[in-house]
């Protein structure tokens, strides 16, 4: 990506992903992610294409230009991503007793 700031790591950690995620997610090796990210090789226009939908970003906002960021309603927000990754850190006994409490707020809210 010459005379560009390709932003693709940028962007999957600010909707809190792991390169490994993304890979699984997209269907493209974490090695070749990798590669993109440290612009040792140029994503073809269809893998770009293909990152910025995902990421609800304009091709612009990818490449380092100029452009809007939308953000992506099947991504978790950062306070989303941090309660979950805090979630997934408990214990299963822990988990099931959120789960129990989560169901009684939503029984009281309906």
């Amino acid at each position: 990506m010459e005379n560009s700031v390709f932003r693709l790591k940028e962007i999957r950690l600010e909707n809190g992903l792991k390169r490994s995620e993304l890979a699984r997610l997209t269907g493209i090796h974490q090695n070749t992610i990798a590669n993109y990210e440290n612009e040792e090789r140029q994503a073809p226009y269809e893998t770009l294409i293909l990152f910025a939908d995902f990421f609800s970003v304009s091709l612009d906002e990818l490449l380092g230009r100029e452009g809007t960021v939308s953000p992506n309603p099947i991504l978790p927000s950062s306070h989303e991503q941090n309660l979950l990754n805090r979630y997934r850190a408990l214990p299963q006994q822990d988990r099931e007793r959120i789960d129990k409490i989560l169901k009684v707020f939503e029984e009281s809210a309906n």
